[in-house]
């Protein structure tokens, strides 16, 4: 055999694929194994967060196949009259059906099927909200921490702080009172009622998100890469834009994005809890309304509980994902 062979031969050419294969499985298995094993020094907020979150795009995936209308309607029964034409099941004060999973809602609906679909009620408005929130207060909070000591960054601290004086919650209230007075049917308009909550709490909170990306751009502006990147002659948009915002401040956006669509879930199930004038209207699932509509029934029944768990549980992923994120990839950042 000539040495030059050897040489010039690649050892994996006479590896057979199976060898490649077991040594990949093992390294993918040895991996998982060092994951278990870290399981303490993981971050139970960061986990539970996603998790919340991988749900609630489920439900509302899920809510896109269900029409509640066309569902089986366990409706309560008269026992004076006797049976009443369609019902399956006595089911006073939305208390538990035989036969369902969390048995049913106020309107005789499988609870189980209504809890996925009330989803809808909250998850597109919500994304509005964390847009208008997004955009605005990132375009105020970065120009006026850019552009410091002129008439911009008064003028724009004058506007957040004229925004900032009125409580949200209120100013939602206010504005959707307002909108549902001039309507002979408070049930009608929903989707406008649902774009006017996203848009007032949206705007509500351009504030928050402004002052901390104005404290943010501030102090990058003193940091030697800015100063380097002008030298180099690049324009303050793409210092502002891309080696700020996009490479340093996407962390603070991300947890004010959880934050915020936390709230606006809060927001709307306590509007729709108080009633069609606020929120959501009866005739459309909503966590706020099923639950207000069995709060007269048993305590601890699934029509009052799985409403009221969804709730906290969504509120508490989001926020604890939103702090995780800002502890994790903020740290070291100042």
């Amino acid at each position: 055999m000539d040495p030059n062979d050897l040489v010039h031969r690649d050892p994996g050419e006479d590896a057979p694929v199976d060898g490649v294969a077991n040594r990949l499985a093992k390294g993918a298995l040895r991996d998982i194994v060092q994951t278990i094993l870290r399981w303490r020094h993981a971050d139970i907020r960061l986990i539970f967060g996603t998790i919340v979150v991988v749900l609630l795009v489920l439900f509302r995936i899920g809510a896109a196949f269900i029409d509640v209308d066309q569902l089986q309607t366990y409706l309560e029964v008269d026992r004076t009259s006797g049976f009443s034409a369609g019902a399956a099941y006595q089911t006073p004060q939305c208390r538990s059906v035989p036969g369902l999973l969390l048995g049913n809602d106020r309107n005789g609906y499988a609870l189980s099927a209504t809890v996925v679909e009330s989803t809808q009620a909250f998850f597109f408005p919500a994304l509005l909200s964390c847009a208008i929130a997004l955009f605005f207060g990132t375009l105020l909070g970065a120009l006026a921490g850019y552009f410091r000591g002129g008439l911009l960054e008064s003028g724009t601290k004058l506007l957040l702080t004229v925004i900032a004086a009125y409580p949200r919650l209120i100013l939602v209230i206010v504005a959707v009172g307002f909108f549902v007075a001039f309507l002979h049917d408070p049930g009608r308009a929903v989707g406008m009622r649902l774009f006017l909550m996203a848009a007032m709490l949206g705007i509500a909170y351009i504030p928050v998100l402004a002052l901390a990306i104005y404290q943010k751009v501030g102090a990058f502006q003193r940091e030697q890469f800015v100063e380097a990147a002008r030298a180099h002659g690049l324009s303050d948009g793409r210092i502002l834009g891309y080696h700020i915002l996009w490479a340093n401040c996407m962390p603070v956006l991300a947890r004010h994005f959880f934050y915020l669509f936390g709230y606006f879930i809060l927001v709307e199930t306590s509007l729709s809890y108080l009633g069609p004038e606020y929120g959501v209207p009866g005739s459309i699932p909503s966590w706020g309304n099923l639950l207000a509509g069995c709060s007269k029934g048993e305590l601890m029944s699934p029509a009052v509980i799985v409403p009221a768990v969804a709730i906290v549980t969504s509120i508490l992923g989001l926020t604890f994902l939103g702090d995780a994120i800002g502890e994790r990839f903020e740290r070291g950042r100042t």
